[in-house]
């Protein structure tokens, strides 16, 4: 395991250090500055959307070099940094599982539906992310969208079956639809905004699904009192990020921020509770 754990540091800690350095940059005027998302009504959607306004914030406004921070400020200029290593190990809470099901060249419990539907999220976060020129989303997605891919290569010719044929249907599907919308989207008149909200509300849709997915195999794990189904890692990571991202939306009183990590927060509780009532065999 250290050579998964290796990389995961290494990846965390460069996406925080370069979010850290975009902090200060000009975005082109592709998101605009604060009366213009008032006037268009860019989301700031998903699991880790931070507070638009902040992007174009110096570090001096903001509170960043400050000793005297408010605890306001600490919550909107920490917390999204944070986030970025919270996600990456969301993102990289299934490596252990992943690799020992490789070696063993056998799926054995492991769900291969929540890793399918982490492949195309990551990637439309990451694309959402560049389409609005954040920090914050797209370098906390840019190791979990290789990390993902990865476990779909991985995993799929260890999958039988009904359950592959499931599995296929779930990424052909979402590929097709991901496709159809950056296509329609690129060949029709709207605005940037508008496409940038088109592309977060879509990502925000499915980081709720992946959220849910672990419990697909809620009836299994209750009719055989067993719950080595639901990753405890990918649980842990899933209460902890979406408590992070849940308080934030919170404290800049921002419905889409809050919304789908508390929407998360609930589904990781519940895969927790299963957890503890019905131990992994």
């Amino acid at each position: 395991m250290k050579v998964a754990r290796a990389p995961t540091a290494i990846l965390a800690i460069v996406s925080f250090a370069r979010a850290d350095a975009w902090m200060g940059r000009q975005h082109l005027g592709i998101i605009g500055n604060a009366s213009a998302h008032q006037n268009h009504a860019v989301p700031k959607l998903g699991h880790l959307t931070p507070h638009l306004d902040l992007v174009n914030t110096p570090n001096s406004i903001r509170g960043g070099s400050s000793l005297d921070m408010s605890s306001g400020q600490l919550v909107t200029t920490l917390v999204p940094r944070i986030g970025i290593l919270t996600s990456t190990l969301l993102y990289f809470s299934p490596m252990a599982a992943v690799l020992n099901a490789s070696e063993k060249k056998s799926l054995g419990d492991l769900n291969p539906i929540p890793l399918a539907i982490m492949a195309v999220s990551s990637l439309c976060w990451l694309v959402y992310g560049l389409s609005i020129r954040d920090p914050y989303v797209t370098l906390s997605n840019v190791p979990g969208s290789i990390a993902s891919v990865y476990y779909v290569t991985a995993v799929l010719p260890l999958v039988q079956g009904k359950q592959l044929r499931s599995t296929q249907s779930i990424i052909l599907a979402l590929a097709a639809i991901t496709i159809n919308l950056w296509t329609w989207l690129s060949l029709t008149n709207k605005t940037i905004l508008e496409i940038s909200s088109a592309l977060g509300s879509y990502a925000s849709v499915l980081f709720i699904i992946l959220s849910g997915s672990p419990l697909s195999t809620i009836n299994k794990v209750i009719t055989t009192r067993n719950s080595a189904s639901i990753l405890t890692q990918l649980t842990a990571a899933q209460v902890i990020n979406t408590s992070l991202w849940s308080a934030y939306g919170l404290a800049i009183k921002d419905k889409f921020v809050w919304g789908p990590n508390a929407t998360g927060l609930g589904f990781g509780l519940i895969q927790l509770l299963l957890k503890l009532l019905f131990p992994s065999k």
